[in-house]
């Protein structure tokens, strides 16, 4: 951060916003005011100590912002704790009711352009729009691609027509009614998400489907269909029976915070037990590259894989890749995840699996509509149903029912601790299940399989990738992996 220039802004002026945990006395935070282009604007930067000694500082771009009064403690308060626990920065700038004009966007571009260079932000901001922030943010988003990392939304608008209305929205663009509506396509956001899609910016939105103030199908749904069609990367959590509303699970939503840290940082992840990159062209070892736990392939045969070569797995045959027991892995909270690609219709088409004696501990693998697995405590079964089936299709529309010739990165956390197991598919928290007891991934006399998940559960296809940690990882460090 160039200190010595944010110190010489004349107008500056530090006020103070109470930004904190519910039930914790909230510690005040600086919030540094000023004006750009006429505006009052803010920044809230971390605390020195989460800030990278060399690098651009990630940054939350935030709207709308009225009066100073957003984003709050009240709502906000939440999110924005944990971004700057992250390292991440939060700025914003009143422009009025611009509902996305081309006079906003030139104040965004102002904004944009003195955190940049005054306070050595990142070039690519991630966006942060609720409600109406939603056209504000997405009318300079299509107009600047270059400067969007990514994009989250709270019931935002993506549609003039449908809020304000035309009526309402015109005298903000110096239009009639009539102009505008001819002139539509020209300012509204989805008709124009091209650009957007092109760069590949993921975008994540949470909507109540009772919204009768902004829709869903006019606004997150409908930006939705065109973004995917169009290649761009989306995913849209829907919040049943949730409206237009000050609903704590629009603003306390682990996923959209999961998302936002891992596009906006380099996420720290922590370093495997085990890892097996399956990169050998050749040979019936496969080496683990973290801790020496080496595998003897039985039939499984070189592939082009995920990330370099990866090995290719053939039911009939019975292939797969044995890891003798360690004690190492007698593990009651842990992270498996790998990639892995269906080259026929599954049929419990087992990933990776410790039970192959009538044993109770722990496997995965896909079948024709799910992605299963279960975990046991050495002794009996814990849960036989930690799945997540097609229906459970989570944020980016995919469920357990997937395509074959394509690649999937499956991470299953098994948290003993906390008593939950989560299920992602390509990031994607597919499934969130509780159990009691202690899950245990594998006990002394028991042999590790990839490939193969329990007695004739064998993989029809490509496996690369499987790696193993010894704690349970955070969404944001699981989205990281897969993407």
């Amino acid at each position: 951060m160039k200190t010595g220039v944010i110190l010489g802004l004349s107008m500056i002026v530090l006020a103070t916003v109470e930004v904190g945990l519910q039930g914790a006395t909230p510690e005040p935070i600086a919030r540094k005011s000023f004006e750009v282009d006429g505006r009052p604007a803010f920044v809230i930067l971390p605390d020195e100590g989460k800030l990278k000694r060399d690098g651009v500082i990630p940054w939350v771009f935030y709207a709308p912002t009225f009066h100073r009064k957003l984003p709050s403690d009240s709502d906000e308060g939440w999110m924005m704790r944990r971004f700057l626990d992250h390292g991440i920065a939060i700025a914003g700038v009143d422009v009025g009711e611009s509902y996305g004009s081309p006079r906003g966007r030139i104040v965004y571009n102002a904004l944009h352009q003195t955190v940049v260079e005054e306070y050595g932000f990142d070039p690519k901001a991630s966006l942060l729009a609720r409600s109406r922030g939603g056209l504000m943010l997405y009318c300079w988003a299509v107009e600047n691609p270059d400067k969007v990392r990514c994009s989250a939304g709270i019931y935002p608008v993506c549609d003039i027509a449908s809020y304000p209305g035309l009526s309402k929205a015109c005298g903000a663009y110096g239009m009639s009614e009539e102009e505008l509506a001819a002139r539509l396509a020209e300012h509204n956001p989805i008709p124009r998400l091209a650009a957007l899609a092109a760069a590949r910016v993921p975008v994540f939105h949470i909507h109540g489907d009772k919204d009768k103030v902004v829709p869903l199908d006019a606004n997150s749904a409908a930006f939705a269909r065109a973004y995917r069609t169009l290649g761009g990367p989306m995913r849209l959590k829907l919040a049943p029976g949730q409206w237009h509303n000050m609903w704590r699970g629009f603003f306390e939503c682990q996923e959209l915070v999961d998302f936002v840290i891992a596009h906006a940082t380099e996420v720290s992840i922590p370093e495997p037990l085990a890892y097996w990159k399956l990169d050998e062209t050749g040979g019936d070892v496969v080496g683990d590259s973290a801790g020496g736990h080496d595998g003897k392939v039985i039939g499984a045969t070189v592939a082009e894989g995920k990330n370099g070569k990866g090995r290719l797995f053939d039911r009939s045959r019975g292939d797969h890749i044995s890891i003798a027991y360690s004690e190492d892995f007698a593990l009651t909270t842990f992270t498996v995840s790998a990639w892995v690609k269906l080259i026929r219709e599954p049929t419990f088409s087992g990933i990776l699996g410790t039970r192959f004696g009538g044993d109770h501990t722990f496997d995965m693998k896909v079948n024709a509509a799910k992605v299963h697995g279960d975990i046991g405590d050495g002794e009996k079964w814990i849960e036989t149903a930690v799945n997540f089936y097609s229906e459970d299709t989570g944020t980016d529309g995919q469920g357990g029912d997937l395509p074959i010739n394509r690649w999937y990165h499956i991470a299953y956390v098994i948290d003993s601790e906390s008593g939950n197991c989560r299920l992602y598919l390509d990031g994607d928290l597919k499934k969130s299940i509780a159990f009691e007891g202690e899950a245990l991934l594998m006990k002394a006399g028991q042999q590790m399989r990839i490939g193969n998940s329990s007695r004739d559960e064998f993989m029809d296809g490509i496996i690369d990738e499987v790696r193993i940690w010894d704690q349970a990882l955070t969404g944001a460090q699981v989205l990281s992996l897969a993407k």
